[in-house]
């Protein structure tokens, strides 16, 4: 069905906050350095007031998270991006320990911090590497990408298959999320190269949810494992995160839209399961938590989940869903863009809805940038299709 008028006003707006409020903010307040923006990367986060705070580290992960928001956004014509990307990139290139090789965070002037290797900032690495290197044409980060991936593979790896956690290892359960963001870098980096080298971890990691991450029986996403991927005993049902299966969701159609493999019962089953229990039916809030047999375990509602819904839910293509789709972007513009300074978020509401943010993370743009993406994408595919009805890639 044609995407109705009130998601593409929604849509509209969204487009005018991010390209005249969201980029040119954190284009200038966000940039961190003395001499010349950005001669320090980006800010970690923000005070409630906008203005810069310095909390004494700077993850790698929110610096390679600003990397690909500012490669969207010179890709969409904000010209500045331009040369804010190419500082961030060069201020990322003080963590790298050896080839592939990457420390977790950074001093503020760029000193490594924490020399540990986290999967989960390394795939925003890899991820965001593949990004810059289409608005780049510079070879360099998709040979650091590929690089990074060896390392992963060479130093990381588990017999039972799948990767550590973090590097040295640190007690504790495995987990889906970290591969969940792997996969998403390893799928930017294929769309980058076109080279099927650059594809097979990822059909190692649809294996993994297949027999592990994914719960057939429930039908929900599970996010911890012992060491040989069998679930965490539970004495209570387990928690599941909607948003995580609001990104898996969206993963697993672009893993189609690239090899032709298809996963629809899952993807379905994880639509379903949060369209019938964390969706608020009210406000259109999507729930932080909610345990197998549907109870709410948190009502609050976390920025980033409605975002992965917006990604995932532009992807439906009926009646109920674009309902909901209009909602989540309404609420964004409405509740999370609103009562800070223009151009930034609340990064939480509480069980009452109510706002509890002390301070504005910068890593919360990736998030909101990505669902804009693909809801970008999914109006100029229905605008398309009008003319062109067999559209089957977005490039």
């Amino acid at each position: 069905m044609n995407i109705p008028h009130h998601v593409r006003c929604q849509y509209d707006l969204f487009t005018q906050w991010l390209l005249h409020q969201a980029l040119p903010y954190w284009g200038t307040v966000g940039g961190d350095g003395l001499d010349k923006p950005f001669q320090w990367g980006a800010h970690e986060q923000l005070k409630m007031d906008g203005s810069p705070d310095f909390p004494g580290y700077k993850r790698l992960r929110v610096q390679a998270r600003q990397l690909y928001s500012f490669t969207q956004g010179a890709l969409l014509g904000w010209t500045p991006g331009n040369y804010i990307t190419e500082q961030i990139y060069q201020f990322m290139q003080n963590a790298q320990l050896s080839e592939g090789h990457w420390a977790k965070s950074l001093t503020r002037e760029g000193q490594i911090l924490d020399s540990s290797s986290d999967l989960y900032d390394i795939a925003f690495i890899i991820f965001s590497l593949s990004w810059y290197a289409r608005l780049s044409n510079d070879p360099r980060p998709i040979q650091q990408a590929r690089q990074t991936l060896q390392w992963i593979e060479n130093f990381m790896s588990y017999p039972q298959g799948g990767y550590k956690n973090i590097v040295p290892l640190v007690p504790g359960y495995r987990q889906q999320n970290p591969h969940m963001h792997l996969l998403e870098a390893i799928l930017a980096l294929y769309e980058t190269t076109g080279a099927e080298q650059d594809l097979l971890i990822a059909h190692k990691l649809i294996h993994l949810f297949k027999t592990h991450f994914f719960n057939h029986q429930a039908g929900v996403l599970e996010e911890y494992f012992v060491e040989n991927w069998s679930s965490v005993p539970h004495p209570m049902p387990t928690e599941v995160e909607p948003g995580h299966q609001y990104e898996w969701i969206w993963l697993l159609s672009e893993y189609e839209r690239l090899t032709g493999i298809s996963h629809k019962d899952e993807m379905q089953r994880m639509y379903h399961f949060n369209e019938r229990y964390a969706i608020d039916q009210v406000t259109g809030l999507v729930a932080d938590k909610v345990q197998t047999d549907g109870t709410l375990v948190n009502k609050s509602a976390r920025l980033w989940v409605q975002t992965e819904a917006i990604r995932a839910t532009s992807l439906m293509n009926d009646e109920k869903s674009y309902q909901h789709l209009g909602k989540i972007v309404d609420n964004l513009l409405r509740r999370y863009f609103a009562n800070c300074p223009k151009g930034t978020w609340q990064d939480q509401l509480t069980h009452c809805y109510d706002y509890n943010s002390t301070k504005i993370p910068t890593s919360s743009f990736y998030h909101i940038v990505s669902g804009y993406m693909q809801l970008h994408h999914t109006i100029q595919l229905s605008t398309l299709s009008t003319t062109f009805p067999t559209i089957h890639n977005r490039q």
